[in-house]
């Protein structure tokens, strides 16, 4: 299933990439999405009990979303 991963700006990339392999998830650490609040947003392919598996790994400052593909904007006929 794939994530988006909220994690504070100070976490290594690199680092959660090889704590979250052992449980089965791979984190994109290039697909990194610099937030407002100090805050990153990375993409991962994981279970689909993600948040439970984080929570169970003591990682609970790493928020899991699921995520969908990106759909473009269709304008509504005649709406000019």
């Amino acid at each position: 299933m794939r994530w988006l991963l909220t994690i504070p700006a100070g976490i290594d990339h690199e680092e959660l990439g090889r704590a979250l392999a052992g449980h089965g998830v791979t984190v994109d650490t290039g697909s990194r999405i610099p937030l407002d609040a100090g805050e990153h947003v990375l993409e991962a392919e994981g279970p689909p009990d993600l948040p439970a598996v984080l929570e169970r790994a003591g990682m609970e400052s790493v928020k899991a979303s699921p995520s969908s593909d990106l759909e473009l904007y269709d304008a509504i006929e005649g709406d000019d």
